[in-house]
């Protein structure tokens, strides 16, 4: 009862706040505020959490049911907040609820892994876990689960992409699966006129009028910043700022991180010529991406901050050189020149002391943004080597099918497994390999010779071919991605854990560098320059 009288409370006060109509200004010292107190909110947060840590830990095992719903609550907890523990916990509900053999709970939780994953970027392995999924198997609340995060993937790929080859694709197939989750939802509920509001424009819809319809409800901090954030696309000035600032303020206040809100305030500021608060904000939604673990959020800041940190770097050194001229004139006419060379000398050392900070950041920042355009780069070609595999295999399966079937009904039952056994299941596997050969040194052409230089010259490993890698090359190349675990090498390389352990402990032994700092070289072996141009 108390809860819910608070809660009518903070939205009679929002209703003021929106009568008053305060100022832009006003709501950005008031979001300043907050995020000065945002640790007291993550506080809160936290102590919540280690309540139900504590919980999970007084349960035994046999009860799977109890820490079942406790793990679902420390998921709900998370999921906003930090991405690690949700896919910890993401990752447990799956276990629990295969333990309790109950097929809905599976699936459900399959889409809330699905869902942890792309919230924070992790594309090619959202699409892995929808294809585990069948939705004709599924219930009508499942099912709609399932298109959301089907049509959320897509709409963040086509972000990511943002060219005008596979974007229009992209946004095609998050509007299908979009029209689709809308059929499955409560009429007039919360979450069908969210969704309403996010069709295709040239559909003829209005989304305004559903955001508008939604400001009239009683919402949580979380819901409201997710309603504004969305009416603000739709505005434009003092009231998008307004509308924008006030989403951040909701998610600081509701310790929320995976949040789009500061980011867009920052770009709007920015496109609006105010830089100073610009890259103030655009540094908070880069800790708010860093908090939680979102990549895609990362690289959309990392694309923004060093033009607004250069834009900034010009507005300094205008606003340096019109002081100099002023103090010029003054100097001109006043005669106490020691006073006011002083005061100059003074200003000017703090001045060049910010110039040295601020290049000292920018160079940082270009830094993480040539890390993350790295990363871009190897994902792009390894999604695209991915997709164009598996097109392969699709097409190779469908007209093998489709030949045994004629045959098997034709009565020709032994021509069909004579074809059957033409499957060459090795060359297929030499073919797969050879590609992410192939793949692989388009993006580090130096990577074997870099690798040889580390080793003694009797160690060192040489191809039987050109443009290929042998396994030990192979296993490397895996970490040099960022795949360190050892039973997802072996799964990649269909070889033994063992056999990858001893690879790897093995190329430390036989390297002429210290051991300790071995993979650590290989992980610094550069991606080729004329694919950073």
């Amino acid at each position: 009862m108390k809860k819910c009288l608070l809660l009518a409370l903070t939205c009679v006060l929002l209703s003021v706040v929106t009568v008053a109509s305060p100022s832009p200004d006003s709501l950005l010292n008031v979001l300043k505020s907050e995020i000065a107190k945002k640790a007291a909110y993550d506080s809160k947060k936290e102590n919540h959490i280690t309540t139900l840590i504590q919980q999970l830990n007084k349960q035994p095992s046999s009860n799977l049911r109890q820490r079942y719903d406790i793990t679902l609550s420390l998921f709900e907890s998370y999921k906003d907040y930090r991405f690690e523990p949700t896919y910890k916990y993401a990752k447990q509900l799956v276990y629990l609820s295969t333990r309790l053999n109950d097929k809905k709970l599976i699936a459900a939780n399959k889409l809330r892994m699905g869902m942890t994953m792309i919230a924070s970027g992790m594309f090619k392995e959202t699409f892995d876990c929808l294809r585990e999924i069948n939705p004709a198997l599924l219930d009508n609340d499942l099912k709609k689960n399932y298109y959301i995060l089907s049509s959320w993937a897509w709409s963040d790929l086509s972000k990511y992409n943002a060219d005008r080859y596979y974007t229009p694709e992209n946004l095609d197939r998050k509007y299908q699966y979009l029209d689709s989750a809308i059929a499955l939802t409560e009429k007039n509920s919360f979450e069908q006129l969210i969704l309403l509001a996010q069709q295709n424009p040239r559909s003829g819809s209005q989304p305004v009028q559903y955001y508008l319809e939604l400001q009239k409800r009683l919402l949580t901090r979380h819901e409201e910043a997710m309603v504004v954030t969305g009416l603000s696309r739709y505005k434009t000035g003092a009231e998008k700022i307004k509308l924008l600032a006030t989403a951040a303020i909701d998610d600081v206040q509701s310790s929320t991180y995976r949040a789009q809100a500061m980011l867009d305030l920052g770009n709007t500021l920015y496109e609006q010529g105010n830089v100073d608060d610009a890259y103030y904000f655009l540094q908070q939604a880069m800790i708010q991406a860093d908090k939680f673990g979102s990549r895609m959020q990362r690289y959309q800041v990392a694309r923004l901050l060093p033009m607004v940190a250069q834009k900034r770097d010009q507005v300094i050194k205008q606003g340096r050189q019109r002081f100099i001229v002023v103090i010029g004139v003054i100097s001109i006419v006043a005669i106490i020149a020691g006073l006011v060379g002083f005061i100059i000398f003074v200003q000017l050392k703090k001045v060049r002391a910010a110039d040295v900070i601020i290049r000292e950041k920018n160079d940082l920042l270009a830094k993480q943004n040539i890390q993350l355009f790295e990363d871009g780069k190897i994902k792009e070609e390894y999604i695209g080597f991915f997709f164009s595999e598996l097109s392969r295999h699709i097409l190779k399966l469908d007209r093998l099918k489709n030949n045994a079937h004629r045959k098997i009904k034709s009565g020709s039952i032994e021509e069909a497994l004579q074809q059957l056994e033409k499957v060459d299941v090795q060359g297929e596997r030499r073919q797969l390999f050879a590609t992410f050969d192939k793949v692989f040194l388009k993006l580090f052409p130096d990577f074997i010779s870099v690798v040889n230089s580390m080793l003694q010259p009797e160690n060192q490993l040489k191809p039987k071919a050109d443009g290929t890698l042998t396994t030990q090359l192979r296993i490397l190349a895996l970490m040099r991605l960022g795949i360190n675990n050892n039973e997802t090498i072996a799964l990649i390389l269909e070889s033994t854990v063992n056999t990858v352990y001893t690879y790897r402990i093995r190329l430390k032994s036989k390297a002429n560098v210290p051991p300790d700092s071995f993979e650590q070289r290989i992980m610094g072996i550069q991606i080729a320059q004329n694919l950073l141009a």
